[in-house]
């Protein structure tokens, strides 16, 4: 089976337009996998993405127990939350993304997911800040893989006119995960605390948040032997040269040519969107606690439920809207992000200024659905625009960006202006408040930047298939 180059050369030196095989020599002749084991392997990544976003997502829920058995600062724990989790996309996302460019992303994947789920367990018994934060580190790394090793998947299991789809079930689990997270979370935690401690020889009491860590890791590394088991690797679509791209060619690629007028100010977007919106996220258990004088166990499922909601509402009016978007426009994609971005801009500065807990829901559960709404057709939009070879190393680059600024620094941009600007924990609202109205029509001024280039390339890429195929 062929397939049309769909990119400029990774040195942006002009269109390539001859067909390749779509797996490379090594696969000649293979096709699409059939329906049934294509969704089965979105579905099976869809469980590992809901897996990873438990695992990332309950330190929040835990934080105010965290703080009050071991007495870290703000700022400690900011640091648990962003720079621990972070550090590993340096040293390990990149380098792992280039082997997921040319290796069997089946068994990478599952590895990935075994690494942050003992991370999970592990942090259940840490003793100190350093351990906490090496058990996070472990956690990070692993999911530094599952990002660029899924997106470079999804692409090969389904075809371009499905993609939208794939990835919105893909969305949808990370929307569930964080969901559960908070649901499960705060149910066990409630369980647990009411429960006598359970004590572990040379490791202590286990107690309360520390037995939630165990509860969530352990599944993980059942579920990494499962996928191992049962998901194929897809033959590769979509190559313009065999093997892997060197980085320095995924680099040029995102920096130079047509398509850098779509990636530099995609990447500005998801830094900024990521340094507001996590750090938000990160603190928005504690600013829950601290203002409307509610625990974990009273919030955590009711806000998990509303996200639970808010998920496939998002997804399902995403694609609704983006299919009508594309009938008039080459860059429906990220029209409907753009429109997304500029919704929230008022519900990201009213939110923290909601005098009760259930207004302050309902912007979260409005917020959750515009983010859902977008997210599938942002990842479309990268991937289709991006070569085979370099979708994993250029997916690295992007949630290097992403995590390493906005996942490393957003919690602690949140706890700085909190100690230093405002000098009031109960002001923390303000701090959250502040940084959105800052961030947020920045990222959409990013995001319209991208949209005119977006399309054309778009529409170079439909005009070079079709060419191909004549």
């Amino acid at each position: 089976m062929t397939v049309e180059r769909i990119a400029q050369s990774p040195a942006g030196t002009g269109p390539v337009g001859q067909p390749v095989d779509a797996a490379g020599p090594e696969m000649a002749g293979s096709t699409w996998p059939r329906p049934a084991m294509a969704w089965y392997g979105v579905s099976m990544i869809a469980l590992v993405t809901l897996f990873g976003q438990l695992d990332r997502g309950i330190m929040a829920l835990l934080l105010a127990s965290i703080k009050r058995d071991t007495g870290m600062s703000d700022t400690e724990l900011s640091l648990l939350m962003g720079l621990a989790f972070s550090i590993p996309y340096m040293f390990v996302g990149l380098p792992v993304a280039r082997m997921a460019d040319v290796g069997r992303r089946t068994v990478i994947l599952p590895a990935a997911l075994a690494v942050w789920s003992l991370g999970t367990a592990l942090c259940g018994m840490a003793q100190s800040f350093w351990q906490f934060f090496v058990f996070r580190a472990l956690i990070g790394a692993g999911e530094s893989i599952k990002g660029p090793t899924s997106t470079s998947l999804i692409p090969d299991l389904v075809p371009r006119t499905r993609l939208s789809r794939a990835f919105g079930v893909y969305n949808v689990a990370v929307g569930a995960g964080e969901s559960l997270a908070l649901i499960l979370g705060g149910l066990l935690l409630g369980i647990f605390v009411a429960m006598p401690p359970i004590h572990v020889p040379m490791i202590g009491e286990l107690h309360g948040w520390r037995m939630v860590y165990l509860v969530f890791g352990i599944p993980g590394l059942l579920l990494a032997i499962v996928f191992l088991l049962t998901v194929k690797e897809p033959a590769r679509h979509g190559l313009t040269r065999p093997g892997s791209a060197p980085i320095r060619d995924v680099a040029l690629f995102l920096v130079r040519g047509p398509a850098a007028r779509v990636y530099v100010p995609l990447l500005c977007a998801a830094v900024l969107n990521s340094l507001y919106l996590m750090g938000i996220g990160a603190w928005r258990p504690t600013f829950y606690e601290r203002t409307y004088g509610l625990g974990p166990a009273e919030y955590g499922p009711i806000i998990g439920l509303g996200m639970l909601i808010a998920a496939p509402v998002g997804v399902a009016l995403g694609a609704f809207v983006v299919e009508r978007l594309a009938r008039s426009w080459d860059d429906a994609h990220l029209r409907l992000v753009l429109l997304t971005e500029l919704l929230t801009i008022p519900v990201v500065i009213l939110a923290p200024l909601m005098p009760s807990f259930t207004l302050a829901l309902a912007c979260q559960v409005m917020l959750n659905i515009l983010l859902m709404m977008s997210a599938p057709s942002r990842l479309a939009a990268m991937q289709i625009i991006t070569p085979n070879e370099m979708r994993a190393q250029a997916n690295a680059i992007f949630m290097f960006l992403f995590g390493a600024i906005g996942a490393g620094l957003g919690p602690s941009v949140i706890a700085l202006v909190t100690d230093f600007i405002f000098k009031d924990e109960a002001e923390l609202r303000y701090a959250m408040l502040t940084t959105a109205a800052i961030a947020a029509p920045v990222v959409a001024i990013c995001t319209l930047t991208a949209l005119r280039p977006y399309g054309r390339l778009y529409r170079s890429i439909i005009d070079r298939e079709r060419a191909g195929a004549d």
